[in-house]
């Protein structure tokens, strides 16, 4: 249950920067820029960015804001390393599962480890 509520708050953080961004951010910048489609690449790298860096302190510590939140962290499964650097866990909480949504919910759901787990050789552990 903790797992879930930490992705809902990541989610919900995710949600908050696509509003900030393409309601406040992007109109402010249309007289600017009129291209449609250049605005709307400049709102995906301003999003990826701050989300980036909003979680890049929790990242050091192998968590997440909302896994910092139920005090949970990202842990090694591999047997070769054993620490689990910033590029890993960016790996993990925003590449892995942006790209394969359907492979981490439906064996979550079973009670199984997702894809980015698998793809990532790491597991979440209470701290």
């Amino acid at each position: 249950m903790k797992r879930a509520m930490a992705q809902l708050i990541d989610f919900v953080l995710g949600i908050l920067m696509l509003f900030l961004i393409f309601g406040f951010v992007l109109p402010w910048i249309q007289p600017l820029i009129p291209n449609d489609i250049i605005r709307t690449l400049i709102g995906m790298f301003l999003i990826g960015l701050l989300y980036f860096f909003i979680q890049y302190p929790f990242m050091q510590n192998g968590q997440t804001i909302g896994k910092g939140f139920y005090r949970l962290k990202i842990v090694s499964t591999d047997k070769f390393r054993k620490d689990i650097s910033v590029a890993v866990v960016f790996q993990r909480e925003i590449l892995c599962k942006l790209m394969s949504c359907y492979f981490i919910c439906i064996p979550l759901l079973a009670g199984k480890v997702g894809g980015h787990e698998e793809a990532t050789h790491t597991k979440i552990v209470q701290v």
